[in-house]
């Protein structure tokens, strides 16, 4: 049973280490990508795409220890309400950055922002599909 304690451990661990090197490669993309579209305010734009998705998927893979450690038959009823909070999360972020920016801002914003959110749902749906495999 210790065995099965370790490699949750391990694998909400190195879901966090592959969030975050996924975030330093969507934010230079990013930077780089805007830069060269000539966007203004570049910074604020990747800033807040990154702050979102560490904080989700960090927060995310604590709880999916927990609950996989403590109530592995509730997994099922966890992914369903991680997706459902993790959208409406982005949906509230983006309405409010519509509300405190300009429309050439926002839809620079709604563009990268969206980039990091599909890439990181991605992630997200491929690593715990073949971890929950294996549990």
């Amino acid at each position: 049973m210790e065995s099965k304690t370790v490699d949750v451990r391990k694998m909400a661990l190195r879901y966090i280490v592959q969030t975050v090197m996924l975030v330093i490669a969507l934010a230079v993309l990013a930077v780089v990508s805007l830069r060269i579209a000539a966007v203004p305010e570049v910074l604020p734009v990747v800033l807040v795409s990154s702050i979102f998705v560490l904080m989700v998927e960090s927060v995310l893979a604590l709880v999916w220890r927990w609950v996989a450690l403590k109530h592995r038959d509730m997994l099922t009823s966890f992914f369903t309400g991680a997706s459902g909070l993790r959208f409406l999360g982005a949906l509230a972020v983006m309405f409010v950055w519509l509300l405190l920016c300009d429309r050439a801002e926002s839809i620079a914003f709604i563009c990268v922002f969206m980039l990091f959110y599909l890439v990181s749902l991605l992630h997200n749906s491929i690593f715990f599909s073949k971890v929950t495999e294996r549990l």
